[in-house]
Order: C-alpha cells, then sequence, then structure tokens
C-alpha cells in the first residue's frame, strides 16, 4: 500500500517542518504537526517517554530541548505508506546534538502514523527507538 507520490511529498513536508522545529527548539511548530486528539501519542527512547496528548508532548519537547544546546534533525531511508486517510511510515533518524559542550550523534528508528484532517497531514502517533546491537554467534 504504498503512498501516491503526491501523499510521499506530503509528508516529506511534514517531517521537513519537524527537523526545523526540532532545530529551532519551537514547540508550537512542532505541536501545529499533531493531530489535537486526546489519544495522540509520542514514545522516546527513554523509559519514562511515553507521552499522550499535546500537553504531555509540550512536557517531552521541553525537557528534550532542556539537554542540548543545538539539534539537528534528519529522517533517511523511509517508507510511506497509506490507506485512504491514515499514512504509516517508517525510516532512520539521525539526532546530531551538542550537550555540555560535547558534539554527539544519535541514530534512531522511526516509526510514525498519521491522519488528514482537512486536507492537513498531522501525527497521531511517533515512536523513535534506540536500536540494540549485539553480535551476532
Amino acid at each position: 500500500m504504498q503512498a501516491t507520490p503526491q501523499t510521499g511529498a506530503e509528508i516529506q513536508s511534514v517531517l521537513d517542518k519537524f527537523c526545523a522545529g526540532y532545530g529551532k527548539k519551537d514547540i508550537d511548530a512542532l505541536l501545529s504537526l499533531f493531530d489535537a486528539d486526546p489519544d495522540v501519542l509520542v514514545i522516546g527512547t527513554g523509559e519514562d517517554e511515553k507521552r499522550t496528548g499535546l500537553e504531555e508532548i509540550r512536557i517531552q519537547f521541553e525537557r528534550d530541548f532542556c539537554q542540548s544546546e543545538q539539534l539537528t534533525v534528519d529522517f533517511e531511508n523511509l517508507s510511506i505508506s497509506q490507506k485512504d486517510e491514515v499514512c504509516w511510515i517508517a525510516g532512520d533518524t539521525n539526532v546530531y546534538l551538542t550537550a555540555e559542550g560535547r558534539a554527539m550523534h544519535v541514530y534512531l528508528r522511526f516509526t510514525a502514523v498519521l491522519t488528514r484532517r482537512d486536507g492537513k497531514w498531522l501525527f497521531v502517533q511517533t515512536h523513535f527507538s534506540v536500536p540494540f546491537s549485539e553480535p551476532a554467534e
């Protein structure tokens, strides 16, 4: 159920806005990309990073932003699928940050579900995870 080229471009635009908002630490811009439904869900990499509803998601973004001086996010290797007004995506995420004067790169996996409301794609769920690596036997 691969998304149409038009939907793929629209979803890429949402992801670009997410990256820009994250890089600017612009919480309002980020929240505008999420559905206002009380069940909207963001799952991060920390044990306590499961946030439901826009107010909890705001708290998560505030926490993320106070932990670093500089942030850059990009998505790659995306798979974008669609059924009617629902779209689901998966890919890889690179987070480049500076914390306590130290530059770091964090590689994450990313999945999300978006729904189209009034002609606009909005996140209803995001999930970031750190791949677990153990040597193969």
